[in-house]
């Protein structure tokens, strides 16, 4: 489970993780871009021109390193998990709020990605949405990294989910005939066909 050690709390018995998308990582640098100018490039400029304020300088670059560490924290929890089962969405906003929506895969209705604007189109981002199958929420991760290779990738894992649940079942309902037809050959004295010979 190479990185994923933060998202083991979102899966269920037995659900391992496939992968994980995140927000393309130009949307990191474009909302940290003004804390590092103000919270880093300025108070090192500031400690050139006025070395006597060291502390001034220091507290300025903690409050700097900090807000860093905000944002990068809430791009990094805004992600898809696929795991074996489904599709499980988490919003982190602010650093007390998550919301996780989780999709299994033989309920997904529909995926769908939407790319606007130049600079989306561009550096290959935008929105990927997933639809549940009877239900209005939907599974949504904005601004994600090529949405167009992503949504290949939860139809190709929905497609193995669907194959290995379809012999699963055929395996559970081909022992349980198998099961009522000993039970009716013991309990009812019906002849085995080998008996009938």
């Amino acid at each position: 489970m190479k990185g994923y050690y933060f998202f083991r709390n979102y899966l269920e018995d037995s659900e391992r993780i496939l992968d994980v998308a995140h927000k393309h990582i130009l949307v990191l640098k474009v909302k940290t871009a003004k804390v590092s100018f103000f919270g880093i490039f300025v108070p090192v400029l500031f400690y050139l021109m006025f070395p006597k304020l060291l502390l001034i300088v220091i507290v300025w670059l903690i409050i700097g390193g900090c807000a860093m560490l905000y944002y990068f924290i809430d791009w990094y929890f805004d992600v898809l998990i696929l795991t074996n089962v489904g599709v499980i969405g988490v919003s982190k906003d602010g650093l007390f709020e998550v919301t996780a929506t989780r999709v299994e895969y033989h309920m997904i209705e529909g995926i769908s990605y939407t790319i606007k604007g130049f600079w989306h189109m561009l550096f290959n981002f935008g929105d990927i949405i997933i639809d549940k199958m009877g239900a209005k929420t939907s599974v949504v991760l904005h601004d994600a990294a090529n949405p167009k290779k992503l949504e290949r990738k939860i139809m190709k894992y929905q497609e193995e989910f669907v194959a290995e649940k379809s012999i699963r079942d055929h395996q559970e309902l081909k022992g349980m005939l198998a099961n009522m037809i000993a039970y009716h050959v013991q309990n009812k004295k019906i002849k085995s066909p080998r008996d009938q010979q």
